[in-house]
């Protein structure tokens, strides 16, 4: 069966393909009437609000949230919002499509990643620190779940390997910041970069579709991941008790400040530079998508993004006329 991307979906469309299920909700109108309200994910990623409103509860039946499901119906707009009325739903056979086929991927080379990850981990010279290194990615079964793992739910490196992507990323403006920095300890500011996320895997879930675990809504990455990096590094004879309490404040500090759900905020030279390592390429991965989704629907400004509380300009692609957007705000 063809399908289709909801990026390329207007008002007015006939819909027919398959999409994943990532929300489904049976609910009541103002009448006391049953409508199903699901929420759809293409292979990209996009998603895109769906109702039933004629027979929704035997419909609702044949399918969960999770499934892949084949739908028939059109293309429609309300509140100035992209939606799909629907008349037909069913799920479909694992012969016929995955749900992890629609989880969207990185689009890096995974095996380069992977590849400079080692490269980094090999380079530090701390014995303790190395050592405790070597039990997480000596650990196959970790470093297969790390390099599938997402980086986000939905916010920034959202797609299966963007953990990884992230953690190379972080890694690299460390590794810089050292440079510029000999005063730091470089050993422990890549060690804290590496592991600073590792709480993800325990947070999030990503076989059907991208979502927090309990203990990840219940504890959060910093603290899940500040317990299996204090875990293992006790199981090393001789780990200094300074450095393990250093390397904790890094991952419990890393988002900077309370509001964002940091513990503790930075009181350490690593770990401030670890924060803004990591502030920024979490920001400018997001921006960037941002940035490519306006692109993509023709537009030189994003919509107003809701933590910037203003609009990012887009601009003209090279060679282009662009299209006017008028006042952005």
């Amino acid at each position: 069966m063809s399908e289709q991307g909801i990026a390329e979906l207007t008002a007015g469309d006939r819909v027919e393909g398959l999409f994943l299920v990532a929300r489904k909700e049976l609910r009541d109108t103002r009448a006391g009437k049953k409508f199903l309200d699901v929420t759809l994910m293409d292979r990209t990623g996009r998603r895109v609000t769906a109702r039933v409103w004629d027979n929704a509860l035997p419909i609702s039946e044949g399918f969960e949230a999770g499934d892949v499901v084949s739908v028939a119906g059109s293309a429609e707009t309300y509140r100035d919002e992209l939606q799909l009325r629907l008349k037909g739903v069913r799920a479909v056979s694992a012969g016929e499509a995955k749900a992890s086929d629609f989880l969207p991927r990185s689009v890096k080379d995974m095996k380069a990643l992977e590849g400079r990850l080692a490269e980094v981990v090999k380079s530090v010279g701390d014995e303790h620190l190395g050592k405790l290194l070597g039990r997480f990615f000596g650990d196959e079964e970790f470093r297969g779940r790390f390099l599938e793992a997402p980086g986000a739910k939905a916010l920034h490196h959202a797609y299966v390997g963007g953990l990884c992507e992230h953690t190379v990323e972080v890694v690299e403006l460390c590794e810089k910041v050292a440079e510029i920095f000999p005063e730091l300890d470089r050993d422990l500011l890549v060690t804290a970069a590496v592991l600073h996320d590792i709480g993800k895997m325990e947070e999030l879930s990503w076989d059907a579709a991208f979502d927090y675990t309990d203990e990840g809504q219940l504890l959060g990455h910093l603290v899940l991941g500040e317990r299996e990096v204090r875990r293992r590094a006790e199981e090393i004879e001789g780990f200094p008790e300074e450095l393990k309490l250093r390397l904790s404040h890094m991952i419990v500090s890393h988002h900077g400040t309370k509001e964002f759900g940091s513990p503790s905020e930075p009181r350490t030279a690593e770990a401030i530079a670890l924060h803004h390592a990591e502030d920024l390429d979490a920001k400018v991965n997001m921006y960037l998508r941002e940035i490519e989704k306006a692109r993509e629907q023709g537009r030189r400004w994003t919509e107003r993004h809701f933590l910037l509380g203003r609009s990012l300009y887009v601009g003209e692609e090279e060679g282009g006329e662009g299209v006017s957007e008028g006042d952005a705000d």
